[in-house]
């Protein structure tokens, strides 16, 4: 009796993962971690079995009033803004139990590059002046004080 107990729990051990594992939820084929460019669209999936229903929260609304929350299993979002997005998705199952998961979108843009310094010519210009100058008052100073004459 003890031998079909034991084998019974460990029958029960190897199927309990695979029933847990039935909910998944991506971005962008990702199952955590997404980075993305501004102006990207990012696709939200969420695979349910039949009798349980999906709630994605984007922690804000993304597209205007009213869009934090989407009950579709397939959800696209055109992300704009720079910055890290938390987002959360629930599965509800018929027996009432649910399931969080929770994935992340990383919004990143590249700045333009800066204009071409259009002072430099004059920056160096003047600072070429200023060591002509500077030079050309120690060799003055040095004249003085070679013919001993003070002012």
């Amino acid at each position: 009796m003890g031998r079909y107990s034991c084998s019974g729990l460990l029958l029960l051990v190897l199927l309990l993962p695979a029933a847990a594992a039935e909910f998944e939820a991506s971005v962008n084929g990702e199952e955590r971690l997404t980075v993305v460019e501004s102006g990207t669209s990012v696709e939200f999936v969420a695979v349910v079995p039949a009798n349980a229903s999906v709630e994605w929260d984007f922690g804000r609304d993304l597209a205007g009033p009213g869009s934090r929350w989407n009950g579709s299993s397939n959800v696209t979002q055109m992300l704009h803004a720079a910055g890290a997005y938390s987002v959360t998705c629930t599965a509800t199952y018929g027996d009432g139990s649910s399931e969080q998961k929770q994935l992340w979108v990383i919004v990143s843009w590249e700045e333009a590059d800066d204009e071409p310094d259009t002072h430099r010519p004059l920056f160096v210009a003047l600072a070429g002046a200023e060591l002509f100058m500077s030079g050309w008052l120690l060799w003055q100073t040095w004249r003085l004080k070679e013919a001993k004459v003070y002012l």
